[in-house]
């Protein structure tokens, strides 16, 4: 269990720390190219090196979380990490392919409406909003548990309404999916850390 909750620690300061590093670097691509034009190459590239570096991350994460979940709060932990590793497999994917294949080929910028894109949402707002939501239910309530639980929740809830944007076609709804896993998700990985860090990782019995 000591294993599990200094992976976790390692695991969560990472991914805070990449998504501290690709806001900033969005930030920087913004500033370059406006709101109203796609991001690209040098800057894109680096985006997709730190998508790639994350998707471990996140699986990395949910794996410390299942693992040290209450004895019955463990299927949350396993059907978090279920949907952690759907969402790695295709953001790693989309990503790998254009950073290989779809720059050799001249196709590669991430624009709506295109499948690569449609690809990268599904994972990023509908599977990782889910993994965060039972991740969140994993923890019992008491303590900093608690503050675990709504900031997952949050950051989960976000990205789950990002999806009404592809869905409905007008992406400045799915930016609110972005707040979920660009801003709120960092500062739950943060907590996560402080949790993972502290020695008593599990509620008394008979919290719910």
């Amino acid at each position: 269990m000591e294993l599990a909750r200094r992976v976790g620690r390692l695991s969560s300061v990472g991914l805070a720390f990449v998504g501290v590093v690709y806001g900033f670097v969005v930030v920087l691509g913004i500033i370059v190219v406006g709101f109203d034009d796609p991001i690209v190459d040098p800057i894109l590239a680096v985006m997709e090196a730190l998508t790639l570096l994350s998707a471990p991350l996140v699986v990395i994460l949910m794996a410390s979380i299942c693992v040290t979940a209450p004895h019955e709060r463990k299927v949350f932990g396993v059907i978090a990490l279920s949907f952690g590793i759907i969402m790695a497999g295709l953001t790693s994917a989309v990503h790998f392919v254009a950073l290989t294949a779809g720059r050799q080929i001249g196709y590669f910028a991430l624009e709506w409406p295109s499948i690569p894109y449609a690809v990268e949402l599904l994972a990023w707002d509908l599977f990782l909003g889910l993994s965060l939501l039972f991740a969140a239910f994993a923890f019992p309530r008491g303590g900093i548990q608690t503050v675990v639980r709504w900031s997952l929740s949050i950051a989960g809830g976000l990205a789950l309404v990002g999806t009404i944007g592809p869905l409905l076609g007008d992406m400045t709804l799915q930016r609110i999916g972005i707040l979920g896993y660009g801003v709120a998700l960092p500062i739950a990985c943060i907590v996560l850390a402080r949790f993972f860090g502290s020695q008593k990782t599990t509620s008394p019995a008979g919290e719910s």
